[in-house]
């Protein structure tokens, strides 16, 4: 065991190990469709998202578990069970991007492992296993990152958590909230330094030229999925990692589409770029 300066090529593999939050119902499944073909879609255990990915498309793989949702299963058996199908799928060598649909889910499973299955049903548990089950959920993570797949990607539910405790008189409503991953404790804080890429994904009202919301034929609001890139306002899980002057300039909105992500970047190392030539 020892240091390493890291090669050029691990930095740029990690930007393409990306995790997509958002609330429920705002496209977050379909948003995959955008990246890189052929895809390999697993939904972890409980993730019902799948039924927006098309079926009979030659490059678009879809694993959905297939035991009853809510059955009391071993949790260790059903991790290593979703393991094994990950990483069978990274071996195959078939797919340029593997996703991982609903990181909460997983989360929940390891959970109920490290605590014999107190997690799930309710019940207490010492707060020190939460550091233990995060320690799963982030092995895991690096395990299918550090894979020859060009692209993995997760989605993780996002949900507003209440920034401090309730003071003495307070209102419940009151108690200002921010928008973060849907997940445990403090995991939706430890949970962004293990992704160089999160995104935020909302959808956002379309607007003509004169700034008013558009319409379809049945005079319903046209919405389109976004991805924002960088914390702003109340969303703190979304964020880039990469040389300073690159990001930067990276818009902190842009579409939820993996080509989009992949054009802004591009463009500013090319802005960085041509201002270093020009400095010479």
């Amino acid at each position: 065991m020892t240091y390493i300066t890291p090669p050029t090529e691990i930095a740029a593999t990690r930007r393409r190990r990306l995790l997509i939050n958002g609330k429920s119902g705002t496209r977050k499944t379909t948003s995959l469709l955008t990246f890189p073909r052929p895809i390999a879609v697993l939904s972890y255990p409980g993730e019902l998202g799948w039924d927006s990915l098309p079926d009979g498309d030659p490059n678009i793989y879809k694993r959905v578990w297939a035991d009853e949702v809510g059955k009391h299963q071993d949790a260790m058996k059903v991790i290593k069970a979703i393991e094994d199908e990950a990483l069978a799928l990274i071996a195959s060598g078939k797919y340029r991007t593997v996703a991982l649909e609903g990181l909460h889910h997983f989360t929940s499973l390891a959970l109920d492992f490290v605590t014999d299955g107190a997690y799930l049903k309710g019940e207490e548990f010492e707060p020190r296993q939460y550091g233990l089950g995060y320690r799963l959920v982030f092995d895991h993570i690096t395990r299918l990152s550090n894979t020859n797949v060009p692209v993995v990607a997760w989605t993780c539910w996002a949900e507003s958590k209440q920034e401090r405790p309730k003071r003495a008189g307070e209102k419940q409503e009151d108690i200002p909230k921010k928008v973060l991953s849907a997940l445990p404790g403090q995991l939706p804080h430890q949970i962004m330094g293990r992704f160089s890429v999160t995104l935020y994904q909302s959808l956002k009202a379309r607007k003509d030229k004169a700034g008013l919301t558009m319409k379809n034929e049945r005079g319903e609001p046209i919405y389109d999925a976004t991805w924002q890139t960088r914390q702003q306002g109340d969303i703190l899980c979304a964020g880039l990692k990469g040389p300073k002057e690159i990001v930067e300039r990276i818009p902190t909105v842009i579409p939820a589409d993996y080509a989009a992500l992949e054009a802004a970047w591009a463009a500013a190392e090319q802005a960085v770029n041509s201002n270093q030539g020009g400095t010479k």
